[in-house]
């Protein structure tokens, strides 16, 4: 019989004989428990590989009568773990598939070796020995990977926060520091000779102190993280009111339901917001200011336009212009992407568009 040359030859042929069935439950059980891990493509044929390679150390364990791990199980592994991390896919998703396989895969290996086997209890421990072994070392080794990963882009986004930061208290701070310098030393040059230019020198220096405090005020303030904005148009609409209206005329249009988007969301378009507007304000010259923001289910997308000067958007991308990068890099983390369209004497229009996580449908959502 079939079986009595299983038990005799090959006691690893009962785990290819129901292989197939053993996968095909397991990508089912994943489907029904709407795991993770089924829902995206790449880590449903990862489940499905790390399943296969379980069973083939399963196999491998019982044809030496000890338990056997493939030494490539760490690179697989790794990979997973990556690429999990990467997804999103949350580590409680990683153990629920382990424990849909291990249940499904102790299932039929059970009735298979029952029917097999003359002893099936030291069969049966044997197969399940092997199989903890290897899926608890292939959750072990993508942990660290998932962890690793994860702590790499903590750092490296830490790391961009750091150039973000310097660029701004260079161009910001540095510059201001530089004028009022500039301007206190040729007061004492004119202290003697032309005290009333010497005091106007002074009068640029007070100026430049007091951008100064403002710049830092602004660039400390964005070191806050922790306390959301709330409402968008209400911050949008205190930041402005700093804003001297005699030099320049704004506007702003906030439209849609803020709920629709995640307060991480709301922050992060503030600050994206307020640094093209204070952009503007600063460098454009601009006589009108125009702030349009609109929210729906499927994206949040703002727009600050205005009149000034402009400038070459390629030219101020080469050389790191104050703020544009890290416009960008916020908009980057959530999805979303930044444009800017500029041309000397043109004015600018910055262009937001973050794309929104629907919120998940209720038993009668559609």
């Amino acid at each position: 019989m079939e079986g009595e040359y299983k038990a005799a030859d090959d006691p690893a042929r009962c785990v290819e004989a129901c292989r197939d069935e053993i996968l095909a439950e397991f990508e089912s059980a994943l489907l029904t428990a709407g795991n993770a891990a089924f829902t995206a493509s790449q880590a449903r044929h990862q489940a499905l590989l790390t399943a296969q390679y379980i069973l083939e150390d399963v196999a491998a364990t019982l044809r030496a009568g000890k338990v056997q791990v493939s030494n490539l199980y760490k690179h697989h592994a790794r990979e997973v773990g990556n690429a999990r991390a990467a997804g999103g896919v949350h580590p409680a998703a990683s153990l629920e598939a382990g424990s849909l396989f291990f249940g499904t895969a102790v299932a039929h290996l059970a009735r298979r070796i029952a029917a097999d086997f003359d002893s099936p209890a030291e069969v049966l421990a044997l197969a399940v020995t092997g199989m903890e072994e290897s899926l608890s070392r292939r959750v072990r080794e993508a942990s660290e990977s998932y962890h690793g990963f994860l702590l790499n882009q903590v750092h490296q986004a830490q790391e961009d926060e750091r150039r973000r930061i310097a660029r701004e208290l260079h161009d910001r701070i540095g510059h201001g520091i530089s004028v009022a310098h500039q301007q206190l030393a040729l007061s004492e040059v004119y202290h003697a000779t032309d005290p009333a230019r010497a005091l106007a020198k002074i009068a640029i220096v007070q100026q430049a102190v007091q951008e100064i405090m403002e710049n830092l005020r602004q660039i400390t303030s964005e070191l806050h993280p922790a306390a959301s904005v709330g409402s968008l148009e209400k911050s949008l609409l205190a930041f402005l009111e700093t804003v001297d209206e005699d030099r320049i005329c704004i506007g702003l249009d906030v439209n849609g339901d803020e709920s629709w988007a995640e307060p991480r969301c709301i922050d992060e378009a503030f600050l994206i917001i307020r640094e093209a507007a204070r952009n503007a304000l600063t460098h454009a010259e601009a006589a009108a200011l125009f702030i349009r923001v609109d929210i729906a289910p499927h994206a949040l997308i703002a727009s600050v336009q205005d009149d000034g000067r402009g400038f070459d958007p390629a030219s101020a991308r080469e050389h790191g212009g104050v703020g544009l990068a890290s416009m960008r890099e916020r908009a980057t983390l959530l999805g979303g992407r930044v444009a800017i369209s500029s041309e000397p004497r043109g004015g600018c229009l910055v262009e937001l568009f973050i794309p929104l996580k629907r919120q998940s449908d209720g038993p009668d959502g559609g």
